[in-house]
């Protein structure tokens, strides 16, 4: 099984990700605990849970490339960029509730794939948390730099895609 990538950093890597200044000491114990910990009683509803969490969280990053798509045209065609700006930041909130999720139902055992998956998520919530706090300056910037954030954007669909893995 894999590791998790959110577990403390070693003395030789000054660089922590779970800088406890940005996240809350609760998310901080999710994301370092070991996955599937936890047998459910009733399997197929917790790994229905989990696989909802999984579509949920791709949904809703691919639909992020929509909101771009609007911004970018918009934006060419000097037009408001505001509407579309405010749907993407909805969006991406939604994105971290759906990581949490996820994270949560990953102390579960769900297979023996669990940890993977987790470490990827946990890769990409990191990523997330970054892509939303320059959110706060990029949405100010004139002109919006949409190709900027479409690598970021591409960061998170990828996660979304490995969270299938051997499902």
């Amino acid at each position: 099984m894999g590791q998790c990538l959110c577990k403390s950093s070693t003395a030789s890597d000054p660089y922590h990700p779970l800088d406890e200044q940005l996240f809350t000491t609760k998310t901080i114990e999710l994301m370092r605990a070991s996955a599937g910990q936890i047998v459910p009683e009733e399997s197929s509803g917790i790994k229905f849970l989990y696989i909802g969490a999984i579509n949920d969280l791709f949904n809703t990053v691919n639909g992020l490339y929509v909101k771009l798509e609007e911004v970018d045209k918009l934006q060419k065609d000097g037009k408001s960029i505001e509407k579309p700006i405010r749907a993407f930041l909805k969006a991406l909130k939604v994105i971290g509730k759906f990581y949490d999720t996820f994270l949560r139902l990953s102390d579960f055992k769900i297979d023996e794939f669990v940890q993977v998956r987790k470490d990827e998520a946990c890769g990409g919530y990191i990523h997330w948390f970054v892509m939303k706090e320059e959110m706060k300056t990029l949405e100010k910037e004139k002109p919006f730099d949409v190709e900027g954030l479409k690598g970021s954007v591409d960061h998170q669909f990828g996660v979304a895609q490995k969270l299938f893995h051997k499902l």
